[in-house]
């Protein structure tokens, strides 16, 4: 359960493969804006697509919902019973794994601005790379506050020996009001 938690603690963990690459401007946007959500408590809701097409077996997709509260002390999963879970991760192992995926991106951009329910929002793009996965990243900041409004992660595999290819793609949309643990933690 750990794992689900620090996945879905932005997307970003366990991606850290390449040089830093920080001092890019959009770059350090991204960085700017994933560690200021290790600090800043929010709620997430989002889905997790996961995909396979090629090999010997018909293509398959399927979605599942995600949703994620981080306290800025607890981070808490929903669980597809419905029920919460702590994650019971330490705050700063989030935050290392974060700062090394974050620092992994290359290839960012700055994009241009866009609206999103009212709000102007900055966004950026990177890609980082092991040579089995590819990760796309697209992010929507908040200029005021720093911080992650909505996140589209695509995670996609280098073909398997049967010629499968695997992808996860992860879509998820933060807000910063009222932060509190959910009541029904298990």
């Amino acid at each position: 359960m750990r794992r689900i938690g620090l996945v879905l603690f932005g997307a970003f963990s366990a991606l850290a493969l390449n040089p830093a690459h920080a001092d890019d401007a959009a770059c350090k946007g991204i960085v700017d804006a994933m560690m200021a959500n290790t600090q800043t408590p929010y709620h997430s809701v989002g889905t997790i697509t996961l995909e396979a097409s090629g090999g010997s077996q018909a293509p398959i997709s399927k979605s599942m919902p995600t949703e994620t509260i981080f306290t800025g002390t607890e981070i808490f999963v929903k669980l597809p019973t419905g029920g919460w879970q702590n994650v019971h991760a330490s705050l700063d192992d989030v935050k290392q794994r974060v700062r090394k995926a974050a620092d992994s991106f290359k290839d960012c951009q700055k994009l241009a601005d866009e609206t999103d329910n009212g709000k102007n929002l900055a966004v950026y793009s990177g890609t980082t790379s092991n040579g089995a996965n590819v990760v796309k990243t697209k992010i929507w900041v908040a200029p005021d506050r720093g911080v992650l409004m909505r996140t589209e992660t695509d995670v996609t595999s280098a073909p398997q020996s049967d010629g499968e290819v695997r992808r996860q793609t992860l879509a998820l949309r933060y807000d910063y009001d009222n932060i509190k643990p959910p009541a029904n933690v298990q």
